[in-house]
């Protein structure tokens, strides 16, 4: 469990009103015992009727309040803790490998629940064994639902239908009447509980005003001293989720009019690029847009798939794209205020408030956020009417393209582009290829380039280069400036013929092929320091101003992913 910031989730027991702060009207307030890192964020109503009918269907009953808490855990999938009436209820699963939703209840809260579908009766001599660390074994069963199947998550009762533990049932129904373990047992434990008192999310902005304005203030300060002390002109870095809609109402607030940079990567959501026009629109603010086009659709046929660990996608897709527009619009540099907050990943909370980008030059990157929780960003945009992206209303927490590696499988089980199917034949092809096994595509294992361990898979896929030199000579000859003399000579070489490039050592190699195949991403345009690489046509070309400082191979993609 990885601790990216405070646990900031307390409870008010007399208001039930989850808190953002340690006591409310002069009570003290109980800490939310949650998993990190605890970017805790409300449930809207698609995530309620999600749960609602997940537990009907497991249950026969359900009790999904309108304040309903939803916390991001480690899993394998997407796996949300469920937080209810200041307490974990449970926990919203993906099975990756059933392909479907799960809810896996603590005993407290299905004890609120009618139980009529997925339960399983102990006799009186298991139910003490339960309590303390047994799991249910059949003999020790006298009922249950008959419609239980190995791999559902069931509630354990005793003879008064009291709610001993949860867990998951290791067999069918029918076979509860032979040996062998029954259920496996995830939570036990016996409470008399009740519902708590009806609020609002209303109430609970209301509640937490105090705290959210606080923030506000402290984040208002942060962009107004950052824009003094840079002395750079300043933009708002837009990509259509929350976190920027935050700080782009932020900086508004702090009394900066700043235009919205958007890096379009030719796969957003078509929700997200509506969003980001009638932001821009609605505030009256400049909107700079780059567009990376097709660079992903070029990238996948030389790349293959993106993954978690072969991140080609963002090079050519946003930093390339980065780069361009920060040249077009800033050429004296550009202080960027960024929606990244800690809560996020160990990498954003490594970079703190302010940083600098090793891969788009010119720029300095400033979060007024960093430290504020989901809920924190939430609560502000509630309270400020704000109108945010249609895709969270449609179970997304997190929004990005809509094929990122990042991605669960159950976001894709939520919603698919309507370009998926071209995607899709994208992954088939690069499987047949590669002679990759049917769970490759169907688990997400695309995903990565080396299988995950929880996969059980072993594959190989091996990176092999073709210099497709015929039909390429000219783009050659303009890269081998990049080499200075070495590259002259080698170009009176190429010239007479009978250049075998596999051959030649390594510089040459990567010139070529580089040269070859140029997806035109601008990756190389920020990187020269003299401005002697322009984008013609998709490809890039080197003027005769070159000074064969060799930077522009720097993260080139065809030289680092190939």
């Amino acid at each position: 469990m990885i601790r990216l910031g405070k646990l900031a989730l307390y409870h008010c027991r007399e208001c039930n009103i989850p808190l953002l702060k340690k006591a409310h009207e002069g009570v003290e307030a109980e800490h939310v015992k949650l998993t990190p890192p605890g970017d805790i964020r409300p449930a809207f109503d698609f995530d309620r009727k999600l749960i609602d009918e997940i537990l009907k269907k497991q249950f026969g009953s359900s009790y999904v309040p309108e304040v309903t808490i939803l916390n991001s855990i480690p899993a394998i999938d997407r796996s949300d803790e469920v937080i209810i009436d200041g307490r974990v209820a449970g926990a919203l699963v993906y099975d990756i490998f059933m392909q479907k939703f799960k809810f896996q209840p603590r005993p407290w809260y299905a004890s609120l629940l009618e139980i009529r579908k997925g339960y399983v009766i102990a006799d009186d001599g298991a139910v003490e064994a339960i309590l303390k660390t047994s799991n249910l074994m059949a003999p020790g069963v006298i009922e249950y639902d008959g419609g239980i199947r190995k791999g559902d998550e069931v509630v354990v009762l005793d003879r008064d239908w009291r709610v001993i533990a949860t867990g998951m049932a290791r067999m069918n129904a029918e076979e509860m009447n032979g040996r062998g373990m029954a259920v496996k047992i995830r939570w036990r434990g016996m409470e008399d509980v009740e519902k708590g008192r009806k609020i609002t999310w209303n109430d609970v902005m209301e509640a937490n005003r105090e705290v959210i304005l606080s923030h506000e203030a402290k984040a208002k300060k942060f962009v107004d001293d950052t824009i003094k002390k840079e002395g750079r002109k300043a933009a708002v870095s837009f990509s259509g989720g929350k976190d920027s809609l935050a700080t782009l109402l932020i900086t508004m607030e702090a009394g900066y009019t700043l235009p919205m940079m958007f890096l379009n990567t030719g796969i957003e959501f078509d929700e997200t690029l509506e969003h980001v026009y009638e932001t821009a629109s609605k505030y009256s603010l400049e909107l700079l847009e780059e567009k990376a086009g097709d660079a992903f659709w070029k990238g996948i046929k030389l790349f293959g798939p993106p993954a978690r660990d072969y991140r080609w996608c963002c090079k050519t897709c946003k930093l390339g794209v980065a780069t361009r527009l920060i040249k077009k619009h800033f050429p004296e540099g550009v202080l960027s205020f960024i929606g990244q907050r800690r809560y996020e990943s160990a990498n954003r909370a490594s970079h703190g408030e302010r940083w600098f980008n090793p891969w788009v030059s010119n720029q300095i990157a400033a979060s007024p956020i960093h430290n504020w929780t989901a809920m924190h960003i939430w609560l502000y945009l509630f309270m400020k009417k704000a109108k945010w992206n249609k895709l969270y209303e449609q179970g997304f927490y997190r929004i990005g393209c809509w094929l990122c590696p990042s991605s669960n499988m159950a976001d894709f089980a939520l919603k698919k582009h309507q370009r998926w199917d071209d995607f899709e034949n994208e992954l088939k092809n690069f499987a047949l290829r590669h002679d990759l096994p049917e769970e490759w595509l169907r688990l997400g294992l695309w995903r990565w380039r080396r299988p995950p361990k929880w996969s059980g898979m072993k594959y190989e896929i091996k990176r092999e280069r073709t210099y497709r030199m015929e039909g390429n000579e000219e783009r050659v000859k303009n890269f081998l400036k990049i080499l200075g003399k070495k590259g002259e000579e080698f170009a009176h070489r190429l010239q007479n013929g009978g250049i075998e490039i596999e051959k030649e050592d390594k510089d040459i190699r990567d010139v070529a092929y580089k040269a070859i195949e140029c997806i035109g991403c601008g990756v190389c345009v920020g990187k020269c320091p003299v401005n002697a690489i322009r984008i013609d046509d998709g490809k890039a070309w080197i003027d005769d101003s070159c000074i064969a400082c060799g930077q522009c191979m720097d993260e080139c993609p065809p030289i680092v992913f190939m």
